[in-house]
């Protein structure tokens, strides 16, 4: 039996009724699913909540403009974003793509090709959205928080990755050493406080102020970042 295919999100932020309409109509005809809000002030919390996998963004927006939207949803999401607006000189263009934008397109504009444009996105960016300040690649030792990026060794990786799984949980230098390194014999409790320290080291030295990793007398280590 074959599974059914769950369908992609497009979050389109237009003040335009009938523009909106219109691209949710075809969105919806190509099977995605579509979420339409108008006001700038909201699309903060719909990214959040609705967790789109690409993004139609108007620049003129009622209470903030789509500029604005962009640098903020950039600052915890890397989710696709294509840009629609009447305003088509190159400054305004080298702005939003400047903020974060991942295309930019003019009004008017042909419905299809702004579809095959978001297929094309969408299919560049497969399995890579995230909606956190903070993303872990644990293949590649690689924490960016914020934009800025950490670079992290294999160990240091595999407690970075274990603890950030579940944040809440505090974990206990025995459970570390079984979980985390459990082909790592020479590994000691020692070497976990010293894996603990270069990371916090490597966090505020690119520039990030918040501490990664809580001690907690007695306990262990957890997870602190949001």
């Amino acid at each position: 039996m074959n599974e059914i295919q769950e369908k992609q999100k497009i979050l389109i932020v237009e003040d335009d009724h009938d523009i909106a309409e219109n691209l949710a109509l075809f969105y919806r005809h190509q099977n995605f699913e579509t979420l339409h809000i108008d006001d700038g002030n909201n699309v903060t919390q719909a990214v959040s909540t609705y967790q789109p996998d690409l993004i139609i963004l108007d620049i003129m927006l009622p209470n903030k403009t789509g500029i604005e939207c962009c640098d903020e949803i950039r600052q915890f999401s890397n989710v696709p974003i294509i840009m629609l607006t009447a305003k088509c000189n190159q400054s305004d263009k080298n702005l939003g793509l400047s903020t974060g934008a991942d295309d930019y397109v003019c009004k008017p504009f042909d419905t299809m090709e702004l579809i095959l444009r978001s297929k094309t996105l969408l299919a560049r960016s497969q399995g890579t959205v995230s909606f956190s300040k903070l993303t872990v690649d644990t293949e590649k030792g690689k924490v960016v928080y914020q934009d800025k990026k950490v670079e992290l060794s294999t160990l240091e990786a595999s407690l970075f990755s274990l603890l950030y799984n579940k944040p809440d949980r505090i974990y206990s230098r025995d459970e570390i050493l079984d979980l985390a390194y459990p082909q790592y014999r020479h590994i000691t409790d020692r070497t976990i406080d010293s894996h603990v320290k270069k990371i916090r080291n490597k966090f505020k030295e690119a520039g990030i102020t918040e501490n990664p990793i809580e001690s907690v007398y007695g306990a262990g280590y957890r997870f602190c970042l949001c």
